[in-house]
């Protein structure tokens, strides 16, 4: 009964920040779609729906995990670490840009600041590039269709069970998912921010980011801090380890260990307050 209890103050905690009963019904509806099985009406539509305190609507697919992204950015306020820590970034380079809402909150912290953001899921990039448009972003945002690794390659998107920000590459004989490019990141930088420091790289690429840090020699001294979030068996400690490799200086400014998987906000000296 108590977690029955706190499940229900959870949500109507959730709905206070949509203004409008048409979003608090969205979102009640949305959240049904997710549990209950079977062909109930709407279960595929794209809603728009508005935030307290954010000027553009979000566009949300009904039954997806779109809702737990958006409340994890904007109400658990999932990247607090990072504004409270950075200021005046100009350039972001976001991987793992999901449905476009971790772009968004960027915007309200940095409104002047060009973005690369890369999503390698094709669904998923399509809602991310509306929410862009939503929010009249498209001069300021570079959305790139693919995963991002050490190496120029195909490999192969996986859904893992997790809903729609449950995808990652497998490499292989496999012929599960669907085929996806991985582009260098080093490449994507040359091609879309060449020449610039990259303030804020944000890392959230379901258990990737091992193979993407473990050879990073060759861009990781043009960015000047990390937030990552790590996904289990890959550790900090590891992290950190592969940075020292490639000779780049980071320290922890800033950690959240809420959940299964630690996000972790690192930066090199130099940028610290």
């Amino acid at each position: 009964m108590a977690r029955l209890l706190e499940t229900v103050a959870r949500h109507r905690r959730t709905l206070r920040h949509f203004p409008r009963l048409r979003d608090r019904a969205f979102y009640i509806y949305g959240r049904i779609l997710r549990r209950v099985s079977g062909p109930l009406p709407y279960r595929h539509s794209n809603v728009q729906v508005c935030l307290r305190g954010q000027r553009d609507p979000f566009h949300v697919r009904l039954s997806s995990t779109d809702w737990l992204v958006l409340e994890e950015i904007f109400q658990k306020d999932e990247y607090t670490l990072v504004r409270d820590a950075i200021r005046g970034a100009r350039w972001i380079v976001d991987l793992g840009a999901n449905a476009g809402y971790s772009l968004r909150y960027w915007q309200t912290l940095f409104p002047e600041a060009r973005i690369v953001a890369m999503e390698p899921e094709p669904n998923n990039c399509l809602i991310c590039s509306r929410n862009i448009a939503s929010a009249g972003l498209e001069s300021q945002v570079t959305l790139l269709q693919a995963a991002v690794g050490p190496r120029r390659r195909q490999t192969r998107l996986v859904d893992v069970g997790e809903g729609e920000w449950g995808y990652r590459t497998e490499e292989g004989e496999t012929q599960k998912g669907q085929p996806v490019e991985v582009l260098p990141l080093s490449e994507v930088l040359e091609n879309h921010a060449k020449g610039q420091k990259i303030d804020l790289l944000k890392c959230d690429i379901e258990g990737a980011e091992k193979e993407l840090f473990e050879d990073c020699r060759s861009w990781i001294g043009r960015v000047a801090a990390i937030v990552v979030e790590l996904h289990p068996p890959y550790s900090l400690p590891e992290l950190l380890a592969a940075l020292k490799r490639a000779d780049a200086d980071f320290e922890i400014s800033a950690q959240i260990n809420r959940k299964l998987c630690p996000v972790v906000l690192l930066r090199q000296p130099q940028t610290l307050s």
